[in-house]
């Protein structure tokens, strides 16, 4: 049996024809192995691409983390300082701050140049110290007059009256004399400085008032003959 077949492929070599392709005994029209996985060529460009993107992403992190670490050393208060009072050593104290959030705070380096400064409003204890929060200006300014009048709380509104408050200073009769039938004389003034006396009940008020009425206010005040009404607060 086997003879006859190598004669008949003998034949057909002879022959000139072309011999069936072999295979493996898979019909050449089927569909290919799904299990079978093609190999990707991978390009090393996006490789390098990926590892960069995420070295960036790594440092712009380390950096933010950094900055939000990074701190300086500015100038706060330890005791409420009153607009005009000056400012001492004791008053100051220095305060770690994230850089960002210092707003333009005076640096703790600052400390003696601000000793012996003015405050230009009332600074609470634990206030940030500001450029703007001290004043080297001479107080009483040019045309005003500093003039200090103590003044009984029945006197005074039962809103405190703070420095930097616009105040008008009312002169008012003697206890036993009638109203006055015309407008009472009066001035407008700022508040400097307060002092509180509670046990005598009353308050003493350092007043910036114009240099041509401070002789009747002083006259007035000395009396207690006065009285304080506060003006609109809005600045």
């Amino acid at each position: 049996m086997a003879s006859l077949l190598t004669k008949k492929i003998d034949k057909l070599r002879s022959s000139g024809d072309d011999l069936p392709p072999a295979h493996n005994g898979a019909d050449q029209d089927d569909p290919p192995d799904l299990n079978t996985r093609a190999r990707v060529r991978r390009r090393p460009i996006y490789l390098v691409i990926g590892v960069a993107l995420v070295v960036v992403a790594v440092i712009g992190m380390l950096t933010a983390v950094n900055a939000m670490r990074a701190t300086t050393d500015v100038l706060v208060l330890t005791n409420e300082v009153q607009q005009g009072e000056t400012i001492e050593s004791k008053d100051l104290a220095a305060k770690s701050v994230n850089v960002d959030a210092d707003l333009g705070a005076l640096p703790a380096s600052e400390r003696g140049r601000v000793v012996g400064m003015s405050a230009s409003t009332r600074l609470p204890a634990g206030t940030v110290l500001l450029p703007s929060a001290i004043t080297d200006q001479v107080v009483p300014g040019e045309g005003l007059t500093m003039v200090g009048i103590t003044v009984s709380y029945s006197h005074l509104p039962s809103e405190p009256i703070v420095p930097g408050d616009m105040v008008r200073v009312v002169d008012t009769p003697r206890d036993q004399d009638d109203p006055p039938v015309q407008g009472p004389i009066n001035t407008k003034a700022q508040v400097y400085s307060t002092k509180e006396i509670p046990e005598a009940g009353e308050t003493t008020l350092n007043l910036l008032v114009p240099e041509a009425e401070a002789n009747w206010v002083a006259a007035r005040g000395a009396t207690k003959r006065v009285a304080i009404v506060l003006d609109n607060r809005v600045r």
